[in-house]
């Protein structure tokens, strides 16, 4: 872990809130859905879309940072999300105004999951070769390529089947809208680990114009069962770290439930944790 300061806590916030709108912006034009949106709140995001997806693509990431909620920006919140049926959930960085804590609280929230922000400097000395010296110690064997037009042909597909099998199962309706966003986004480059000619796994790297540069966000990565085990997320988070690095990234961020797999192939392929974030949740009134 590292320290993390305030003004880094901004920018991996800001890079997570626009990604977030992105998500959501995407899955509009996918989806055709005009009631999918992102709402800007209190210098964050919150993403309404479709119910039945739960809080992967309905919570809020990236607010409070500067000044506290106000009172009528929560109840505006909790009467959107109740609308659709859905409990109000908001990820707060512990970088956050300190007057939100008290609010939440005040409005029966209560924290109900963890997630880890991980960041790595693109920049640091030694980073690109500690990043090929890490692909050739995975395996030989996995060939990565961040063709988008030869990735994106079956994408989709191979996406949804690294992520059918977890240890908490998605529904395939949001399992395939998560891929196609990840298509439909212009600002992310997609790509595809194979082993012996099939594909073994896929991932996505979104790039992210933030006040202290170009940021890479590493998203969507998932392995196909048979292929698990082999090192292929490390290969692809390596080959993602690479890419942006060419392209100019000074930092990559990543998200991660903690104590996952993710979690620690991340922490293997470089990323220090910058800090743990809570989700307090509210239910909508019965």
């Amino acid at each position: 872990m590292i320290l993390t300061a305030p003004e880094l806590a901004h920018i991996l916030e800001f890079a997570e809130a626009s990604h977030l709108r992105r998500q959501a912006d995407a899955y509009r034009t996918w989806s055709g859905d005009t009631r999918a949106r992102a709402v800007a709140v209190c210098g964050g995001v919150a993403a309404l879309t479709e119910p039945a997806f739960g809080r992967k693509l309905n919570h809020v990431t990236g607010a409070g940072m500067v000044a506290s909620f106000k009172v009528s920006e929560l109840a505006e919140l909790e009467s959107m999300y109740a609308a659709q049926g859905l409990e109000t959930q908001i990820d707060l960085c512990p970088h956050a105004h300190g007057g939100t804590l008290a609010l939440l609280a005040e409005r029966g929230y209560a924290v109900n999951a963890f997630s880890n922000t991980y960041v790595c400097d693109l920049t640091a000395p030694g980073a690109r070769s500690a990043i090929a010296n890490g692909i050739g110690a995975i395996a030989s064997s996995i060939e990565v390529s961040g063709d988008r037009d030869w990735v994106g042909a079956s994408f989709a597909a191979h996406s949804v089947a690294g992520f059918s099998v977890q240890a908490v199962n998605r529904p395939p309706a949001l399992l395939e809208a998560l891929a196609q966003i990840a298509l439909h986004r212009d600002d992310t480059r997609l790509f595809a680990a194979s082993i012996d000619g099939q594909i073994a796994g896929t991932a996505g790297m979104s790039l992210i114009e933030t006040p202290a540069g170009l940021l890479a966000h590493l998203y969507i990565a998932s392995t196909l069962p048979a292929w698990r085990g082999r090192g292929v997320q490390l290969a692809l988070l390596h080959a993602r770290l690479d890419a942006g690095r060419d392209a100019g990234c000074t930092l990559a961020s990543v998200t991660a439930r903690p104590a996952n797999a993710s979690a620690r192939n991340t922490e293997r392929a470089g990323f220090s944790l910058a800090y743990s974030k809570a989700t307090f949740s509210k239910r909508p009134p019965d």
